[in-house]
């Protein structure tokens, strides 16, 4: 009986000093933390114990005032690259920062205020004071960077040489990872270093050596010349032929010849140089893309391929045969080819301006042993004579006013040898309307 007696008594003095503590506790940590932050707890290395929130709020202010003078150090090996600060709107929230601060100790369970008043884990509180950016000019200024920064990937491509086809290997590059290089600069703290690492990603081409390794085959090709003389034509072919070079055509697919060159524009890269317009001739941006839309068309016709769009010229051409032509107009009319094949065909072109020729290769893979050739039938239409009346000459006296030219009509086929078997395919029929020859003829005044 007395040991229960001597048990109760040592549960009531146990239960009075538990109670004593806690009163003790509770008055120490009203007196001690008040409206202050508690000593330790820092921020961007300032201790900011001891004082009030609005004190050290003015403090941290005072301490970045002239960040905007700042910048951000952009690395990728030995480069870098500087973004100012004041250009992508940076700041801090200092309020946040105090409160986070002002909240050790002053907020959460009891208990827990009671442990980071009394105990050291106030002594060791670091509140991170992050920045705050305009995503939008940060994102500008990253697109900036990997203009410089990055290594554009280099497709695979397929020349001739020697009269075969030689793959030239694809290339990979690398660019900028906008999401995690945003991502490590989002976490840069205000008084730290503001250096930042350029996160890279791998960059691959769109054509890579497997898309075309097999494609080896000449299909067809075709040739036309032009002069050297006229330095905005040449250069119009030039940049159509660079433009339709390497395009890789999948089975079923539709090339679009003006999807390929457009636009024709000066800011495009094209020059004036004369265009056919109706029956005249006028200048005007890319005078000379048609001969390449010509050369095109001859290739695919040797190619086997299906023609879904083609345009002859209202006037026969220099560089072929009447019939063989194909015309385009930005926008209006254009040339259309389709792969019916159960491969890619792969287009190689190239113009020689010093030479005078643009020459186009389809490139594939041979299905059956057939071949094709081009037979143009042409019909040539004489243009007549027109006579006009010309007081101003004496009498029987004429004056040619305009050559004329005579028309044709063209009927083109495409004939298709196996063996000695052909069959031969109506390609189109054209008619180019001829212009009469137009003569002055003198006549008196009395027979006027």
């Amino acid at each position: 009986m007395l040991k229960y007696k001597r048990l109760a008594a040592l549960l009531v003095i146990i239960v009075l000093q538990t109670t004593l503590a806690i009163s003790a506790g509770g008055s120490v940590f009203k007196e001690r933390s008040g409206e202050i932050i508690l000593p330790g707890v820092t921020a961007a290395g300032i201790n900011l114990g001891g004082m009030t929130p609005q004190i050290a709020e003015e403090v941290l202010r005072a301490k970045f005032s002239a960040l905007a003078n700042d910048s951000i150090t952009l690395l990728a090996g030995d480069r870098q690259w500087k973004i100012p600060l004041e250009g992508i709107g940076a700041a801090c929230n200092y309020r946040e920062v105090v409160s986070e601060a002002f909240a050790v100790g002053h907020s959460g369970p009891f208990a827990r205020r009671l442990s980071e008043l009394l105990g050291s884990k106030a002594e060791n509180t670091a509140i991170p004071v992050r920045m705050e950016f305009n995503r939008e000019a940060l994102q500008r200024e990253l697109e900036r960077v990997n203009s410089e920064y990055a290594l554009k990937p280099v497709d695979a491509r397929l020349v001739v040489e020697d009269e075969k086809i030689k793959l030239i290997p694809a290339a990979y590059g690398n660019e900028m990872d906008m999401e995690g290089t945003m991502s490590r600069i989002l976490a840069l703290q205000a008084g730290a270093d503001y250096s930042v690492a350029i996160s890279s990603k791998t960059a691959a081409p769109l054509v890579k050596d497997g898309d075309i390794a097999d494609l080896t085959d000449i299909l067809g090709e075709c040739t036309t010349r032009f002069e050297t003389g006229s330095a905005g034509r040449a250069g119009n072919i030039s940049k159509a032929s660079e433009r339709i070079d390497g395009k890789l055509v999948g089975p079923g697919e539709v090339f679009a010849y003006n999807e390929a060159i457009s636009p024709i524009s000066g800011t495009n890269g094209y020059y004036k140089a004369p265009v056919i317009v109706g029956d005249q001739l006028v200048d005007d941006y890319g005078g000379g893309v048609c001969q390449v839309t010509t050369t095109l068309y001859g290739a695919s016709l040797l190619a086997g391929l299906e023609i879904v769009e083609r345009y002859p010229h209202s006037k026969p051409v220099k560089y072929v045969s009447p019939g063989l032509d194909a015309t385009v107009v930005d926008g209006v009319i254009d040339f259309r080819v389709k792969n019916d094949l159960t491969s890619p065909i792969y287009i190689i072109s190239s113009a020689v301006k010093d030479k005078g020729y643009v020459k186009v290769v389809i490139a594939g893979k041979k299905e059956g042993s057939s071949f094709y050739r081009i037979e143009p039938q042409v019909k040539t239409i004489s243009p007549g004579i027109i006579m006009k009346s010309n007081p101003r000459l004496k009498s029987g006296q004429t004056r040619v006013l305009d050559r004329g030219s005579p028309g044709f009509e063209a009927s083109v086929y495409r004939v298709s040898v196996y063996g000695d078997n052909e069959q031969r395919e109506l390609i189109s029929k054209d008619y180019y309307q001829p212009e009469p020859k137009i003569v002055e003829v003198g006549v008196s005044q009395g027979s006027m």
